[in-house]
This record gives C-alpha cells, sequence and structure tokens, in this order.
C-alpha cells in the first residue's frame, strides 16, 4: 500500500536538493560557538555590574548621590509635582518618566525596595547595550563575528560602563536610546529613520550628551550620501522632543531654559579632571587655548572624513564621528567624572572591533594584543569591584523616627536608603538636589576656580535655604557630623551642633551615616 503521510523532503524535492536545504537548515558550529562566547559575555557583564549588591546592605542601601536625584524626583512627579515648575533638576525629565513606575514599587513596598528594583532595571539595560553593541558591530565589514564578540566584550568589561551600571545613573539610558537610534537608522528606511530621530531625542531626554550622537549622525547621514534619511530623522527629532520635552518646558519655559541650559553651559569646574579649555587658560591665553580647541575639533571632523572617504559604505566613520565628538565635549567640560566615560564606550568598543580587521598586522598579534586590552579592563572593572565592603541598614536609623517627623537630609539617596523621603512641603522644606541648585544660582561663577565647597560657602542665600530647612527639622539625616560637613558655613555648622545631637551612628563601611536629633523646641 502507499505511503500516504506527509511527503519528505526527498520526495519534494530530490536528494540532492533535500540535502542542501537540511545542511541550511542545521546551526553551523561557528555560529554556535559564537553564540556560546557572547552569552559568556553577557554573564560576565552581569556578574561584574551585580557584585556590589552581594555586599551587606549595598543593594538597599546608598551606591550613587545621583541615583536618589532621578529617583525622588520620580517620586515627586508621583505625587503631582513637575520638575522645573516644583522643584529643581537639572537634567531632562526623559529620566523620571520612566522610574515613575519604580517610584510606585517604592510607594507600597517602601523607597530602597523601589530603588534596588530601578537597579535591576539597569542590569537589564546593560545586557540589552552590550547585545546592541555586538549587533552594531555585525553591520560593519568583516569577514567573521570575532570583531563582534571583541565589541561587546570591551563593553562588558570596560570600567566605565562597569561602574555606571551598578546603579540608577544616566549614561547606561543614553546609550540604549542612542544604539537602538542608530540600529534603526541602518535599515535605510524612512519609517525607521522616524523611529531613530524619536529614540535619539529620548536620549537627548535623559541627558544632553545625546547631542554628540545627534551631530555625529547628521554629519555622517550627508557625507556618506544618504542624504534622504535626513529629513525623516529630524521629523522624528522633532515629534520626540514636543512629546517627551515641550510639555515641561510650556509648563516652566524660563525654569526649563535655565536650569537644562544656562546651568549646564555656565557650569563651573569642580576639581575632577576634565575641561581643557580652563586647563590651558593656565598656562596660555584664553584666545589660544580656544584656538587649540577649535584644532582638535578640526582633528575630529576630517578623520571622521577620512574614513569615510576610505569605505564609503561602512558605518565606521560613524562611530568616529560620534566618539570624537562626545570626547570633545569631555575634554571641554568643566568637569568628568569616571561614570560619564560609560558614554564613550559603545563607539569605542566598536573602533576598538575594527583593528582586528587590520591587513597590514599579522593575525595573531592582532588577536593577543586585543584579548589582553580586554583582560586589562577587566582586570580594572575587578579591583574596582573590590573597594566595595558594604554597609549598615540605614532603614535602621528610620526606624527611630516617630511618624510625621521631618527629616533634613544631607543628599536625598541617604532618604531614600532609610525609606524616610517625603514630599517638600511648607511644613518640612527640602531639595530633590541641594547642590543642583546651588550650581543654578551661581551661574556666573568663575570658570576657572573650583565650585566645591568654595560655591556654597559664598552664597549667602544657599546658606539662609539651608539654616531655614535645619529650623524646620525634626532630625538629620548627614554623611558625616555637622562640624565636617564642608559645604556649610560656621554659622550654618553651629546652628546645627547647637540644636541637634547624635542618636544613631552607622558602623565603618561604604557609606557612614549619622541620625541628628532636634534637642531644642522648633522657633
Amino acid at each position: 500500500m502507499p505511503h500516504v503521510g506527509r511527503p519528505s523532503r526527498d520526495h519534494c524535492y530530490g536528494p540532492q536538493v533535500g540535502a542542501r536545504v537540511e545542511a541550511r537548515t542545521a546551526p553551523a558550529p561557528g555560529r554556535t560557538r559564537t553564540g556560546r562566547l557572547l552569552w559568556l559575555v553577557v554573564v560576565v557583564a552581569v556578574v561584574l555590574r551585580v557584585y556590589p549588591w552581594t555586599r551587606p546592605h549595598s543593594l538597599l542601601g546608598v551606591l550613587e548621590v545621583d541615583d536618589g536625584v532621578y529617583y525622588g524626583a520620580a517620586k515627586a512627579m508621583l505625587h503631582g509635582l513637575l520638575p522645573y515648575s516644583d522643584f529643581t533638576i537639572l537634567h531632562p525629565p526623559v529620566t523620571s518618566l520612566l522610574l515613575l513606575p519604580f517610584a510606585a514599587v517604592g510607594a507600597v513596598f517602601g523607597d530602597p525596595v523601589g530603588m534596588a528594583s530601578a537597579r535591576f532595571l539597569i542590569a537589564g539595560v546593560a545586557v540589552a547595550n552590550v547585545l546592541l553593541v555586538y549587533r552594531l558591530a555585525l553591520r560593519l565589514p568583516s569577514r567573521t563575528e570575532r570583531p563582534a564578540l571583541l565589541a561587546a566584550a570591551v563593553y562588558a568589561v570596560m570600567p566605565n560602563a562597569v561602574i555606571a551600571e551598578h546603579t540608577l545613573l544616566l549614561e547606561p539610558l543614553v546609550n540604549l536610546f542612542c544604539l537602538l537610534a542608530v540600529l534603526c537608522l541602518l535599515r535605510q528606511t524612512p519609517r525607521y529613520a522616524v523611529l531613530a530621530g524619536i529614540l535619539l531625542s529620548a536620549g537627548a531626554g535623559v541627558k544632553v550628551f545625546a547631542g554628540a550622537y545627534i551631530a555625529g549622525v547628521l554629519i555622517w547621514l550627508v557625507l556618506s550620501g544618504r542624504r534622504a534619511s535626513v529629513r525623516p530623522l529630524v521629523g522624528g527629532l522633532a515629534l520626540g522632543s514636543a512629546v517627551l520635552l515641550l510639555p515641561f518646558f510650556a509648563l516652566a519655559p524660563s525654569s526649563f531654559w535655565h536650569d537644562l541650559v544656562v546651568t549646564q553651559l555656565a557650569r563651573p569646574a569642580d576639581g575632577t579632571p576634565g575641561g581643557l579649555v580652563r586647563e590651558l587658560d593656565t598656562v596660555v591665553p584664553h584666545l589660544v587655548s580656544l584656538a587649540l580647541t577649535a584644532a582638535l575639533l578640526a582633528v575630529v571632523l576630517g578623520l571622521g572624513v577620512l574614513t569615510q572617504r576610505r569605505a564609503t559604505q561602512s558605518a565606521t566613520s560613524l562611530w568616529v564621528f560620534v566618539g570624537g565628538l562626545g570626547g570633545f565635549a569631555f575634554l571641554t567640560s568643566p568637569s568628568y567624572f569616571a561614570h560619564y566615560g560609560a558614554f564613550l564606550v559603545p563607539p569605542l568598543a566598536l573602533l576598538l572591533s575594527r583593528l582586528v580587521e587590520m591587513p597590514r598586522l599579522p593575525a595573531q598579534l592582532r588577536a593577543g594584543g586585543l584579548a589582553v586590552v580586554v583582560a586589562a579592563f577587566a582586570a580594572l572593572s575587578i579591583v574596582e569591584n573590590s573597594g566595595y565592603s558594604g554597609q549598615g541598614d540605614l532603614r535602621a536609623a528610620g526606624l527611630l523616627l516617630p511618624p510625621g517627623s521631618c527629616v533634613f537630609y544631607e543628599a536625598i539617596s541617604l532618604a531614600v536608603a532609610a525609606d524616610v523621603l517625603s514630599d517638600p512641603s511648607a511644613t518640612c522644606p527640602a531639595w530633590v538636589d541641594g547642590r543642583g541648585v546651588a550650581l543654578t544660582w551661581n551661574t556666573h561663577w568663575p570658570h576657572t576656580r573650583s565650585f566645591y565647597p568654595a560655591g556654597f560657602l559664598a552664597d549667602a542665600r544657599w546658606q539662609a535655604e539651608t539654616v531655614g530647612q535645619l529650623t524646620h527639622a525634626d532630625f538629620l539625616l548627614l554623611y558625616r557630623d555637622p562640624a565636617h560637613t564642608v559645604e556649610w558655613t560656621v554659622a550654618t555648622q553651629d546652628f546645627a551642633l547647637r540644636n541637634f545631637t547624635p542618636v544613631w551612628v552607622d558602623r565603618p563601611g561604604d557609606v557612614r551615616a549619622q541620625l541628628w536629633r532636634r534637642t531644642s523646641a522648633r522657633p
């Protein structure tokens, strides 16, 4: 009896064609090995980033100062307060919008849990960024997938990226939006160009660093003959900005412009490495400093143009423009912190991966040298992680507070970790970002003079506002005793010492917090 079941491939296509189909559908050994190595890279990236969470009370505690600002802004928004209108924050509002669900988690389970859930979000973002770097490296000319693996490995172990993705900071989110934007743009269709513009506006809505991507992408589109994508990209930028930024600008145009644009452009030196112009001003006239900086910018643009001419259809020059413009921005910035550098890691990783394709160098030398580079970065990240020893449980301090107490906190991250954060009010005034407020009030501070702590000490208004908050407070939550709070003048320190006494001191560790209780009656 003839067989009436499903016909075989050999029956339909013939034995030779069927064999070829089977060969195509079977996973190639090299591709399987690459997939395993990629997931090993991802695992290493996750382990490096979450290691500090394994230290005592760190996941629910203080890992940064800035992460509390972003979380606190989201909590204030959850309760109906708006940035720029009702409180000061120096960055665009998209991060606060993204954190609203985590602030809601904190409202139910406590702010330490809300912050911890946001840190898990950043771990997920870190994984996405590693995979996006890998995907973007595959879009560059290559004979194998080895350069893409190298690029992903560089991002996974680079100390700047690891530091930024320990907790809730802006750079991982900027990278996510901008890398997604470039991936969409490389699809080379108007619809995806619009989506790329929306994603770039979201990146700029997290931090203005994304401007380097916007400028780099536009330059690359023009030079590479992809001018047809410029109009939909700009349309997407306009649409994204109208949805994400315009409502906040419309509600408080003056404060929005002053806090985000004027303050950032006039930001004074803070004693950290950075600010090429400021450093040059100490040895040469200012006009010479500007000329040298302009020459540096010309070199960056020239390298991008040269790369574009050598590989017309390649996106390599795009990463030269983005990385060069981002680096230029840091060199001319008045400040630089290690986690800022995470923004430069994707273009750096992608450009380093190009070295694997250099034909003039022996293959073993290229592979071995880059392996050493990756290992060195990994070692530096491990050394950085070894500095985390853990901290005390700040929730113990929060449990000492009677319900309804007004708490002054030196940094909002302390209040989040102690679960004592409340919305500012007339009876308990507070800042979301007290140091940021000082910057907005001192936009005329000399660029050549460090602002920390001299700017705080010279600002009588900021000191008076601080004393006003101390006057309303029942408790103080500080990093150190008032006599060693360097942003306070002697008068402000004396006011705190006269009216408060310590009731709880954390054990030595990564965070040394203190709780002080009022000993005098409120005025």
